[in-house]
């Protein structure tokens, strides 16, 4: 599944929420969660705005494969 990114206020780099998509859908999400942040180990809180669902290389792969 997934992953739900979001960006370190930090250092500016793309890190995980730790949330995938099968545990939540940020569509439907209100508010803030909180997390510890990979990066720079400090707890940062994100939102739906702010947040996107990472599409890596392997799945599109996948996927290309599959309409083959």
């Amino acid at each position: 599944m997934p992953r739900i990114i979001t960006v370190c206020p930090t250092t500016g780099e793309d890190v995980p929420t730790g949330h995938r998509t099968q545990d939540l859908d940020i569509a439907s999400m209100e508010g803030t969660r909180a997390f510890r942040c990979p990066v720079c180990k400090t707890v940062h809180n994100w939102s739906a705005q702010e947040a996107r669902v990472e599409v890596g290389v392997p799945e599109a792969a996948h996927y290309r494969a599959a309409l083959a």
